[in-house]
């Protein structure tokens, strides 16, 4: 049987540790959720820069290719979601979805931290799953309903 052909280009992952965060925390929670939609472990890119009020924060970030995703990376996410984050996906996916035909999701780091998966907006681990080219903003949304992402 041949294996299934992924309909994803890549996936990106960022977050910002502050001072007050413990980065290694920050890490292990973000290489959890990679760890859900891929098919290994992936090196996690750490640079520093002085924040606002010139405190230093991290900047996390991986960068995955399709080579790295698991096919069924959307249901693999739907089926760790809790039913009210995907209700809030069923009525904001288009809302995720960009032109370019990328996915945005937005997961809490403290959730993360204890290896859930959960949405949040404030603070979040980005991700940003690219789709293949032909993947525009309608066929993406319906992939995320078909995998029960949204309905």
């Amino acid at each position: 049987m041949a294996p299934e052909k992924t309909p994803f280009l890549s996936a990106h992952f960022s977050v910002i540790a502050h001072a007050t965060e413990d980065i290694l925390k920050v890490e292990q929670a973000t290489s959890f959720l990679i760890e859900v939609i891929s098919k290994g472990q992936v090196d996690l890119n750490r640079q520093y820069v002085k924040g606002h009020h010139g405190n230093m924060i991290a900047t996390i970030s991986a960068k995955l290719t399709a080579k790295g995703l698991l096919s069924n990376a959307l249901e693999l996410l739907s089926c760790r979601l809790s039913e009210s984050d995907r209700q809030f996906l069923s009525g904001e996916i288009r809302s995720c979805v960009d032109k370019e035909g990328a996915l945005y999701l937005r997961f809490d780091k403290q959730e993360a931290c204890l290896r859930r998966v959960k949405l949040h907006q404030a603070d979040p681990i980005r991700m940003k799953l690219k789709f293949l080219r032909g993947y525009d903003a309608t066929r993406i949304v319906d992939l995320c309903k078909a995998s029960g992402l949204a309905s």
